[in-house]
């Protein structure tokens, strides 16, 4: 699957806002790089002007075809971690923040954010998707195959799989519970909280997207001046929830396809996967699928 050619191990995302790509490299062997301190301080510069001065470099290691694997963090080093991977150009370090993928289609980058402990192994299809039906959220739509998902009220992604998923619910087709998390941006959270706490979330969540501003990937809900202690702790227990998944990306989708006797976990939106969506199961409560 695509997972549109986003990577957030461990959910660095809303603290270092990189162009993300996707690069081969010919094997996983280890090459000569510089992982002394010279090339945290190589480095350092260039996470600090990408990431506006919240992300720094915390270590570095020997990566494949030469390249220097970076470990990049928040800069008051509170908050997840990520890994990126430094070449040495022409004109001086360039960073690859995106999948680094070898011949054989291995994510290096995913294998370097578990071996030094970024990421833990992602939960079980069948056990997320019984935390996914019993965590909090609100149900979108009454008939058709039902399938969860985690969203970020300002994620850009998101907001293109509700404007397509929406109509669909409203028609009968298909149904989605949406379980709501805050890490992309400082505003996410409240936002979330702030939806959820009302008294119609999905008409709340549905008028966020409606006034939702591409150009600067904001949704348009607005903080509450109150937010329910409650209901910010379930929002943060959501995006650890999220992060059980391998990766903290949205939308994170876990459904039935047809012909599943398990759930499947999808990181982003591929296209035709609604319709392959609406041609799904619904998983039962313990995890299973119809």
């Amino acid at each position: 699957m695509d997972k549109e050619m986003r990577y957030w191990t461990a959910g660095l995302a809303g603290l270092v806002t990189f162009a993300l790509g996707m690069w081969f490299v010919n094997s996983p062997e280890t090459a000569h790089a510089d992982t002394t301190s010279t090339a945290v301080a190589s480095y350092t510069p260039l996470v600090k002007k990408l990431s506006d001065g919240r992300a720094a470099v915390l270590s570095t290691f020997a990566g494949p075809d030469g390249m220097t694997g970076i470990v990049v963090g928040p800069v008051h080093g509170v908050g997840p971690k990520t890994i990126a991977w430094g070449i040495d150009g022409k004109s001086g370090p360039m960073l690859i923040p995106g999948p680094v993928l070898d011949a054989q289609g291995q994510n290096l980058s995913m294998q370097a954010a578990e071996q030094h402990g970024l990421m833990p192994k992602p939960m079980a299809a069948g056990d997320l998707a019984k935390a996914m039906l019993s965590a909090p959220g609100f149900t979108v739509g009454t008939k058709g195959p039902l399938f969860t998902l985690f969203l970020d009220p300002n994620c850009i992604f998101c907001h293109d799989f509700w404007t397509k998923a929406y109509p669909l619910a409203e028609a009968g087709k298909i149904r989605f519970k949406v379980v709501p998390v805050g890490f992309l941006k400082p505003s996410s959270l409240p936002k979330a909280v702030t939806i959820l706490q009302g008294k119609n979330p999905v008409a709340a969540w549905a008028q966020n997207e409606a006034s939702f501003d591409v150009h600067t990937e904001e949704g348009g809900a607005k903080p509450a001046k109150t937010l329910d202690p409650k209901v910010l702790a379930e929002v943060k227990a959501n995006t650890e929830l999220l992060a059980k998944t391998g990766e903290v990306a949205t939308p994170t989708i876990v459904a039935c396809l047809n012909g599943d006797k398990v759930p499947q976990v999808f990181h982003g939106m591929a296209p035709g996967m609604l319709a392959e969506l609406a041609k799904g199961v619904s998983f039962e409560e313990n995890g299973t699928c119809s």
